[in-house]
């Protein structure tokens, strides 16, 4: 008889832009190439073996957002990915019609003698390049943010970002950290509790594609 109470080795979080949402930067499932890559690591076998039962504080939580638009999964998991879009200008393009101002909640754009974007504030939502009619806004490149090191729980802690990633780079950053974390892997050890003890610079220069 299957035990019901037996708990995988990870949990995956997947909104629903993955699969129909207008705000979506990407809107591509990526739970097949996640669970790939967390399997081919050896993290369920090594989890099994370091602690019996699984509970949910022991489990790897991965995330995925589709758009920045405030889930705030990504932040809160040990492993985080949020699309992001990068925006080329044409500003000889620019008709000055203001569209791309409005919809901006960064308040990353303004209009003098053509469009211009405070690339610090842009979140990469690509709304200003859906509702520009001149196309002077363009998405340049999609992509992910990668967050790392985020729980609840007693000692809550906010993932930090590691930074803008191709797939194929994201992939290996999860692969790599899965690596280090099981280096490092104790009772009752967390990621963020492992970020802090090596320190964020040291600990993302280990895991950096």
């Amino acid at each position: 008889m299957k035990d019901l109470h037996k708990l995988p080795a990870h949990t995956l979080k997947v909104c629903r832009g993955a699969a129909q949402c207008p705000h979506a930067v990407l809107g591509t499932d990526l739970t097949a190439e996640l669970e790939d890559v967390l399997i081919r690591s050896g993290w369920p076998e090594f989890l099994a073996g370091m602690t019996r039962p699984i509970r949910h504080h022991h489990q790897f939580r991965m995330a995925v957002a589709s758009c920045p638009n405030g889930c705030s999964q990504p932040h809160i998991a040990d492993f985080g990915l949020i699309a992001f879009a990068r925006i080329g200008l044409e500003s000889e393009r620019c008709s000055g019609c203001g569209h791309c101002v409005s919809i901006c909640a960064e308040k990353a754009l303004h209009l003098e003698d053509g469009i211009h974007l405070d690339r610090s504030r842009c979140l990469g939502c690509a709304a200003c390049a859906r509702v520009c009619p001149e196309k002077a806004l363009q998405v340049d490149e999609t992509g992910y943010r990668v967050l790392l090191g985020g729980k609840l729980g007693r000692h809550p802690r906010l993932a930090h970002e590691l930074g803008f990633y191709s797939l194929p780079e994201s992939l290996d950053v999860l692969r790599k950290v899965l690596s280090v974390f099981m280096d490092h892997h104790r009772s009752g050890l967390r990621l963020g509790d492992l970020v802090e003890k090596l320190g964020r610079k040291e600990f993302d220069k280990l895991v950096r594609p």
